[in-house]
């Protein structure tokens, strides 16, 4: 029998929409439109993805925009021709949406329809953060719908660089929400003038681990789920990061493929299509400009952002170096703590390796 975390999930990306109903400061969709996906399309893309899924147990069908609940009638259709076709896998719809439209009928329909659709919620924290970030468009959400049904999906957050002086404010009001689980990513596509915010960042992320050293019950937001022990494994090949391109495929409005959705035209201005990157063929993923930085292994990539602002994807945008030095320094601290306090929920094993890494980590960061 195959265990869940066993499962070979496809993860199939449907841009239904590439317009929006906001304009976030830091979108890195630069090249938004008001084309929308025909329903024939969408469905031949499923039925395509259900018939050549070889070696895949289920399938993720997300469907992206833009803001996807702008089109919440194509939703629908497409939900219910995918349950009536009797395909054999298992499967899953996604949606991730900014909450200002999921109200009323659509919420109804939206539980009724659980067991095939779930739901994430965008939302960046405080009203005051988020309406700077999101066109003050926090009192349009229905915050409690979402922390009440998607417990387990939790919230997103994304951090910009000029509300990084609330970020402990704004990943604490997350939890107080009531969300279990707060998925919290640096932005991307924006210039983070990193020396002008360094010490806010550190002071904010010590910040958050005070917190969670005070409140162990609490989930940490995802800042802090870089494993440390990597550090101490660090290959001379790269592995990939993601599905990009192998076990991912994302499908623009038009029905042309694409290796995941940042390489479609209304992010790329060079648009790369499914198949001419072969990233099944690529065995090593490193960036030779960080072959001599230890951190290479548990620093956060993408390759489709990487496309975006350098022009290769394996070429990292330097920027978040220091972020993600910042970020290790302050797991490290943490782990500490608990370790110290008895609190670690870590196997002997890997308390070991932590403490190793973090007193490798401190060598280096200190030079």
């Amino acid at each position: 029998m195959i265990s869940d975390s066993d499962k070979r999930r496809k993860l199939v990306m449907l841009t239904i929409t590439e317009a929006c109903n906001l304009d976030c400061v830091y979108c890195y969709e630069r090249g938004k439109t008001q084309a929308v996906m025909d329903i024939v399309v969408a469905k031949a893309a499923i039925q395509y993805e259900f018939e050549n899924s070889e070696g895949f147990d289920e399938i993720e069908i997300d469907l992206f925009g833009g803001e996807p609940t702008l089109r919440k009638d194509f939703i629908k259709e497409l939900v219910t021709w995918t349950c009536s076709s009797g395909f054999a896998k298992p499967f899953l719809f996604f949606l991730q949406t900014n909450g200002t439209l999921v109200h009323g009928d659509f919420q109804d329909w939206l539980l009724k329809h659980r067991a095939h659709v779930n739901v994430g919620l965008s939302l960046d924290g405080t009203p005051s953060t988020h309406n700077k970030n999101r066109c003050n468009s926090y009192e349009r959400i229905d915050t409690a719908f979402f922390a009440k049904n998607y417990p387990a999906q939790g919230v997103r957050m994304t951090i910009n660089s000029d509300t990084v002086g609330s970020l402990f404010e704004d990943i604490v009001h997350l939890h107080h929400l009531g969300f279990s689980r707060v998925d919290a990513f640096f932005a991307h596509g924006i210039d983070w003038n990193i020396d002008a915010i360094e010490c806010e960042l550190q002071t904010q992320l010590r910040l958050l681990c005070d917190y969670y050293l005070e409140y162990p019950e609490i989930k940490e937001c995802s800042i802090f789920a870089m494993r440390l022990d990597g550090l101490l494994h660090k290959e001379t090949k790269l592995q990939k990061w993601c599905g990009t391109g192998t076990t991912m495929v994302s499908v623009g409005v038009d029905g042309k493929k694409y290796p995941c959705q940042a390489f479609q035209p209304n992010t790329a201005s060079n648009p790369i299509e499914l198949g001419v990157i072969q990233f099944n063929e690529i065995h090593d993923f490193s960036d030779p400009s960080c072959l001599s930085c230890s951190m290479e292994s548990v620093c956060p990539n993408c390759y489709g952002i990487n496309y975006l602002m350098t022009g290769d994807i394996l070429k990292r945008d330097k920027q978040f170096c220091k972020i993600t030095k910042l970020c290790a320094a302050a797991v490290s601290y943490l782990r500490a703590r608990q370790i110290e306090k008895g609190t670690s929920r870590m196997l002997p094993r890997e308390i070991y390796q932590t403490i190793e890494a973090i007193q490798m980590l401190q060598r280096e960061l200190a030079v």
